[in-house]
């Protein structure tokens, strides 16, 4: 099962659109109260976060390589665990390069001053262009995590699996979508990013997953 290009053009600027309206009227909100209540949300964003760490499913397809492929061999399942491999390590690649580019601050910044929402790639138009570089490259290596915020990656190794259960196993796609959305939300829960940072992860893990899709779909389905 596969979205036809009309459908993923939908979903992408529909996605888009939802981003530029949360980062204009939401994210500030929604990032403030949770950080106002950080004692009750932040333990259980933490623990939905877990699910979100890439690890578990790039080893997850190691194993599952390694053991149809050695162990008791089945070409289907071999490639669908690598498959999953694929998908984690190419989306986690794709997240760390978008985040350099716009080197978003994370939502701590609006304990300081209003100059401290937003992305880097937005900021210091004055500057030449080398200069403008130099500042945002330098901003980043001396605050890596604090200008990660965009995208969420957490969410996009969440959303690159859930795209990889429901082409695979499309007749539980609720389940996959539900599970998704609870376990994204938690990195707005701990008041590690913004509502708009898990919106684009979203977009940037499915996306990713249905890329690699295209050149391994004869692999990864189960045809009679």
């Amino acid at each position: 099962m596969i979205f036809s290009k009309s459908k993923i053009a939908i979903l992408v600027f529909f996605i888009i659109s939802l981003i530029f309206v949360s980062y204009n009227y939401f994210d500030k909100e929604v990032a403030l109260y949770f950080i106002a209540h950080k004692e009750t949300f932040k333990p259980i964003g933490k623990f939905l976060s877990i699910f979100g760490e890439s690890q578990w499913y790039i080893g997850t397809g190691v194993l599952g390589f390694l053991y149809f492929k050695y162990k008791k061999p089945n070409e289907l399942y071999k490639n669908r665990f690598l498959f999953l491999f694929y998908i984690n390590v190419f989306s986690g690649l794709i997240s760390i390069l978008l985040k350099l580019f716009f080197g978003r601050i994370r939502p701590k910044g609006l304990k300081y001053e209003d100059t401290e929402y937003g992305f880097l790639l937005f900021k210091n138009f004055d500057l030449g262009f080398v200069e403008k570089m130099k500042v945002h490259f330098t901003t980043l290596f001396h605050s890596p995590s604090t200008y990660s915020s965009f995208p969420s990656g957490h969410t996009v190794t969440i959303f690159a699996t859930v795209m990889y259960l429901y082409l695979l196993f499309p007749k539980y796609t609720y389940l996959w979508l539900s599970l998704g959305l609870v376990f994204a939300s938690g990195r707005i829960l701990a008041a590690d990013h913004f509502v708009s940072d898990v919106l684009a992860g979203m977009l940037v893990g499915s996306l990713s997953t249905l890329y690699i899709y295209q050149n391994m779909k004869n692999k990864v389905e189960k045809y009679s």
